[in-house]
This record gives structure tokens, C-alpha cells and sequence, in this order.
């Protein structure tokens, strides 16, 4: 074995004990600025408008990329590196069924509301859905093929429950159905959860485990199946609402794996001591907003340091030395992760 196998090897160790919460991981990587959206076509060109896409118009070949070196994880910092089916796709709300318009010049692929009513989602046209679920299933197996065990292949994406209900219902009908359409809305969230976790055991079915397990989106690597969820759309929805309507989804998501993580953001983290109430997901990804739209670094830090004595938290935004040194000092080592970002957006 090499001085490169061992240092995946003492690298995976640590990610085993930062699960269970013992010991920092920290790194610095290049910001990814959104910029102007790379769009490849099949037809050999690149958008240069905003359109609307569907899976034909995609050049799988270009997304995929070039054939990687073989070798050992890239390391980067106390993370690996890892390679995402073409996160700019909105996945989930794409195999749904919702619209999907590309925003060339503000760098966005987003789902459109399409569905003005419960009874137009249940009355949908399933085949697009089936082709986009089809071209992500292959985007996964490209990347393994020419990524070989260089980069991990994450799963792509994923928005939440709650998020798939504002994309797909929008704000207001997915906030009036709590009260007038229980029901619909019950079922509506069984069935997309439900798509959810197909679309994320497609993907592992054909990612290939690196001892036995998976490094998930952030670059952590976990003894079984890993699974990243988000619930942006709850800044819009209280506390108790998103405990009593949305929680139970994103935790029945995280039941269907070994070892969760949720997103979350800094300018709303007015959810954070529900989802501290529950065993499940295992661990909390923040990411860091500008203080001109969240509150300062070191008012959070109360926040921080709560979620830190139930479960691992990794802080993931654009930070200097001095805030990086900051955290390190004023936040409990144990289960700690920072990725700064070091250039602008």
C-alpha cells in the first residue's frame, strides 16, 4: 500500500469518528461562482438564451466529461473530491414532471410551477419524467466509468419534501392545503418522498462503494449509504408547521440510508431545534450567507454550538483566515466541519 492508499485510508478514519462525533475536519476550496450557466446541447452548441429544457436537448457525453486518471480519492483539505451528476438540473422536480426553464445569464436551471391544483398533478403526463429519470441514470453511470476511483461520485442534488412542494404546488397552494386540503397534500408528500428515494437508490445502485461505503455531496466519506436533503422552502413555514407537515418526510428520506445529512442555510435557521429533537438526519450542513441577508457569524454561534452537542455540523460558505481561525477556536472541536471558500461569488 502507498503513501496515497494510506492517506485515504487515515483520511476515512477520520470521517468515521467525525459521524460520531469526534474530531474536526477542515478544509479550503475555490468558490464556484454561479456566473452564466454552461449549458451543452446535443446538437454540438451551448445555450446562449433562456430556454426551456428537456432531456433531448441535453449532450449527455459533454456533461458527463473526460476520462479521469485512475488512482486513489483526490484529497482536498480533510475532505475528498467529488464529482455530481450536473447539479444544475433540479432533478427530482424534473422525473415529477414540473417544467424546466434555464436561466442562461443568471446561471439557474429551475422548476416552474406548472400544477394549479392537486387534481392537474394527479392528472400529469409521467413519460418526460421517465426520460429524465433515464438521463440521470446514465449521467451516473458516465461519471463512474470515466471518474474511476479518482473522484467520488456523489448523488446529485436533492431538494427536500418541502422544497419539491413549493416548486412543484407553489407557496400558496402548498401553504393553503395544510388547512383546506390535508388530505391532498398528505398524499402529494407520500408520493413525492417516495420518488425521492427511488431516484436516490437509482444512483447508488450504480456508484460504486469505496470501502464499503460512500462519500456524500460535501466530501465526507461514510461507512454505508449517504444521503443529502434540504428544507429552503421552510423559511416561509413556522417551526410547527414544518415539524408537523415536512419533518416526518425528510426523516423518512433519511431512514432509507446509513448516515443523513440536511441543508440548511444561515439567514433561516429558525427550524434547526426541531429537527435537534429527532435522532434523525444524523448531521447538519449550513451554509454561510453574506451578513447583508443573514445574521453575523458570531451571533450564530449559540446556534452552532447547540447543534454541535447532538450532532456533527459542517459550516460551508465564503470565509476568511481570521473567521475560519474563529470557529475553530470558539466552537467545540468535536464533529466540527468548516469548508471555506476563499474567492468571491
Amino acid at each position: 500500500m502507498d503513501h496515497r492508499q494510506l492517506a485515504t485510508q487515515a483520511l476515512m478514519e477520520s470521517h468515521r469518528d467525525w459521524w460520531l462525533r469526534k474530531g474536526r475536519l477542515v478544509t479550503s476550496v475555490d468558490h464556484s461562482s454561479l456566473g452564466d450557466l454552461w449549458l451543452p446541447l446535443s446538437d454540438g452548441t451551448e445555450a446562449q438564451t433562456d430556454m426551456a429544457v428537456t432531456p433531448d436537448l441535453l449532450d449527455l457525453h459533454r456533461l458527463a466529461g473526460d476520462q479521469q486518471a485512475r488512482g486513489p480519492l483526490a484529497i482536498q483539505g480533510d475532505l475528498f473530491q467529488s464529482v455530481t451528476p450536473y447539479a444544475r438540473v433540479p432533478w427530482v422536480e424534473a422525473i415529477l414532471g414540473a417544467d424546466i426553464q434555464a436561466t442562461i445569464k443568471g446561471g439557474s436551471m429551475r422548476a416552474q410551477s406548472s400544477f394549479s391544483s392537486f387534481e392537474d398533478w394527479e392528472q400529469r403526463d409521467t413519460l418526460l419524467g421517465r426520460e429524465w429519470m433515464s438521463l440521470l441514470v446514465r449521467l451516473t453511470e458516465l461519471l463512474v466509468e470515466r471518474n474511476g476511483e479518482g473522484r467520488a461520485v456523489v448523488h446529485t442534488l436533492m431538494r427536500g419534501p418541502s422544497d419539491i412542494a413549493e416548486a412543484i404546488l407553489g407557496p400558496e397552494l402548498m401553504s393553503l392545503a395544510m388547512y383546506d386540503r390535508p388530505e391532498d397534500l398528505t398524499r402529494f408528500l407520500n408520493d413525492v418522498t417516495t420518488v425521492f428515494v427511488d431516484i436516490l437508490n437509482q444512483q447508488q445502485s450504480r456508484i460504486r462503494p469505496t470501502n464499503d461505503g460512500y462519500v456524500n455531496p460535501f466530501g465526507i466519506w461514510a461507512p454505508g449509504k449517504v444521503v443529502r436533503t434540504q428544507c429552503d422552502a421552510t423559511a416561509f413555514l413556522s417551526p410547527e408547521h414544518y415539524k408537523k407537515w415536512y419533518l416526518p418526510y425528510d426523516i423518512r428520506i433519511c431512514r432509507a440510508v446509513d448516515y443523513s445529512i440536511i441543508h440548511l442555510h444561515s439567514c433561516s435557521l429558525h427550524t434547526a431545534d426541531v429537527i435537534l429533537e429527532n435522532e434523525l438526519p444524523n448531521a447538519v450542513q449550513i451554509t454561510l450567507e453574506d451578513e447583508s441577508s443573514a445574521p453575523p457569524i458570531i451571533d450564530l454561534l449559540p446556534t452552532f454550538r447547540k447543534i454541535l452537542e447532538q450532532k456533527p455540523l459542517v459550516l460551508d460558505g465564503p470565509l476568511t483566515n481570521d473567521q475560519t481561525d474563529m470557529l475553530c477556536c470558539e466552537l467545540p472541536n468535536d464533529g466540527l466541519c468548516i469548508i471555506a471558500r476563499k474567492s468571491g461569488s
